[in-house]
């Protein structure tokens, strides 16, 4: 899913646990939004989605980049995992 969407050279922007739909075999992604194109310029005070899945550079007032979708699905593994929200 991820690698598909940053394949089209887009960057989510918002991925989080509850953007992740399942099937019977299959996960997706959905709520694509306000993703933006990897090569779009967006405002640097533009802060989308939920806190704990919001890569740290983002509070410091960098653009979201394909590493900050990355840092994202980190959360939503580590969610997953613990079964536990991050922070």
């Amino acid at each position: 899913g991820l690698e598909n969407i940053h394949y089209s050279d887009i960057i989510h922007r918002d991925l989080h646990s509850g953007n992740i739909f399942f099937t019977k075999y299959n996960a997706y992604i959905g709520d694509l939004g306000i993703s933006k194109s990897a090569t779009e310029s967006t405002d640097n005070n533009e802060n989308y989605g939920i806190i704990p899945y919001m890569a740290p550079e983002i509070f410091q007032g960098q653009k979201y980049t394909k590493a900050s979708d990355i840092y994202s699905f980190g959360m939503i593994m580590w969610e997953f995992m613990t079964g536990r929200r991050p922070f």
